[in-house]
């Protein structure tokens, strides 16, 4: 296994008490709420220790944090980080290239070690990482700029087991395709011309559901029980959130609400959204008529227009 120079800074347990309050633990019968201010932010995150899911890391634009047992910690040189279910391991994105070549760095945030693993060269880039539910890989999308926009043109998955990276170009893809895991981990989904699209390991089409949207939603897009998935609306529907039958491709429920970011699944009837507030945001638990039901983060305007983002992962 090789570490990289900048491990010690991803996985290190630096203590920034100033600016993060630390969970206190539950009881055996009592669940206790504490709220955690982002360090570099204004972000107030509301938790409880009963929540199944809880936020793990987040960025501000290109800059990244991770979760430690000490609180959050940025993370120079990496962009972006996705915790995977449970939170063994983590997937970190650089923002620059080594040598030409992309890379990831896949953290076991339980022994404190990691292992860069190399994807694509110069100028092409992977990110977007996805974890499948089980942790024993994730996919990243791959992106090459054409003039000035980023276009994808395929995907990359990295075993987590192996610790080792496969890219697949995948033809005729949507050009604003981002890839993510079905709930089985046997297939990767992705946009297609205002559809949703399956595609096999290899990149070939499995599967094509025409004018359903395009899939939207933090980590997983899929409902825990894996039966329903989330997208953004068709043009055509007055409503902006549509959620759709995974076996049969019917739309399953439409939503009144118009968030400005979706976060992923609460439960099975409960998304995580972000919607305006006064001058300012919040993210909430919403039902799939759109009807919020707690608020589980206040941001502010000013770090809204910065892009940050919070990661959420099951626990």
């Amino acid at each position: 296994m090789s570490v990289t120079p900048g491990i010690y800074r991803l996985i290190g347990c630096a203590v920034i008490a100033a600016s993060v309050t630390v969970l206190t633990p539950s009881t055996a019968h009592t669940a206790e709420s504490a709220d955690v201010t982002l360090p570099d932010t204004r972000v107030t995150v509301h938790e409880s220790s009963a929540d199944s899911l809880k936020v793990t890391s987040y960025t501000v634009g290109n800059v990244a944090y991770l979760r430690r047992s000490a609180g959050f910690v940025k993370q120079a040189g990496y962009q972006e980080i996705t915790v995977g279910p449970r939170g063994a391991k983590a997937l970190a994105v650089p923002d620059s290239y080594d040598a030409g070549r992309d890379s990831v760095l896949l953290a076991d945030l339980v022994a404190n070690n990691g292992t860069k693993i190399r994807t694509v060269t110069k100028p092409s880039v992977a990110k977007f990482a996805h974890w499948s539910r089980n942790g024993g890989k994730a996919v990243l999308t791959t992106q090459r700029k054409n003039g000035t926009v980023w276009e994808t043109t395929g995907f990359v998955v990295v075993d987590a087991v192996t610790k080792t990276a496969r890219t697949v170009s995948v033809t005729g893809v949507d050009r604003a395709a981002r890839f993510r895991w079905s709930p089985d981990g046997a297939d990767v989904m992705a946009a297609y011309q205002g559809g949703t699209r399956f595609y096999g390991p290899d990149g070939a089409i499995r599967r094509t559901l025409a004018k359903t949207g395009t899939p939207a939603g933090g980590e997983d897009v899929f409902s825990p029980s894996g039966s329903t998935f989330t997208t953004w609306c068709p043009v055509t529907y007055t409503e902006h959130v549509c959620f759709w039958d995974r076996t049969s491709g019917r739309l399953a429920a439409k939503a009144a609400i118009r968030p400005k970011a979706l976060l992923g699944w609460w439960d099975d009837k409960h998304i995580i959204a972000v919607v305006p507030s006064g001058n300012a945001y919040r993210v909430v638990v919403a039902d799939l008529g759109g009807a919020s039901r707690r608020v589980l983060a206040d941001i502010s305007a000013e770090d809204w227009n910065k892009k940050v983002y919070l990661s959420y992962t099951r626990r």
